[in-house]
């Protein structure tokens, strides 16, 4: 997983390939060209699955692209929590979890989401106490005292459909709108 200078990484921008450019993307030249990178990758290996696929073995060939292909990308990671309606163990990937915040930001008009990490820190299955990290851009016309509170309750608005915690911990980056940062704190929430 590379590291973009702008704090994003080249896994987050593959995340979301297939969906439109969200608006740090739009205005990130490095999001903008890792996403034009990997669009073109995409499109070659197209092309050559396409055009390469010998005639008397095409299902042996293309499952042994594809496998190769399928290593290169970047895994999510699943993890063992439990569910809050019914405190029964289940298994969701970080991509779920990161989903589910993502929306939980979708209609904020002080705070943009520019990039989440999510991970448990403990050793229990289901897991209990989560490490969430949060890069966002506020509005001119916000405070830092207020961006803080309320990514907290995002991010708790967002998981609690779909894991218990104990405790969340949620490293947050508020950066302006050219992702520079502006203040870094760690925000605390036991439940």
């Amino acid at each position: 997983m590379t590291t973009l200078p702008c704090g994003r990484t080249s896994e987050d921008v593959l995340l979301n390939l297939d969906e439109p450019a969200d608006l740090h993307e739009l205005q990130c030249r490095w999001c903008h060209a890792e996403r034009q990178r990997l669009k073109d990758q995409n499109g070659f290996i197209t092309r050559l699955l396409q055009t390469s696929t010998p005639e008397h073995e095409p299902e042996a060939f293309s499952k042994g692209i594809l496998g190769k292909i399928a290593s290169l990308g970047p895994r999510q990671r699943i993890w063992d929590v439990q569910d809050p309606a019914t405190g029964l163990p289940q298994r969701l990937s970080s991509l779920e979890l990161i989903k589910a915040i993502r929306k939980a930001f979708a209609d904020s008009t002080t705070t943009q989401l520019n990039y989440t990490e999510i991970k448990a820190t403990d050793a229990k299955v289901p897991h209990l106490r989560w490490k969430i990290q949060c890069h966002v851009s506020m509005a001119d016309d916000s405070t830092v005292n207020a961006i803080e509170q309320q990514v907290l309750g995002f991010v708790c608005d967002a998981i609690r459909p779909l894991i218990s915690w104990e405790e969340l911990v949620v490293d947050l980056v508020i950066e302006d709108l050219h992702g520079q940062a502006i203040e870094s704190v760690t925000l605390r929430e036991k439940n």
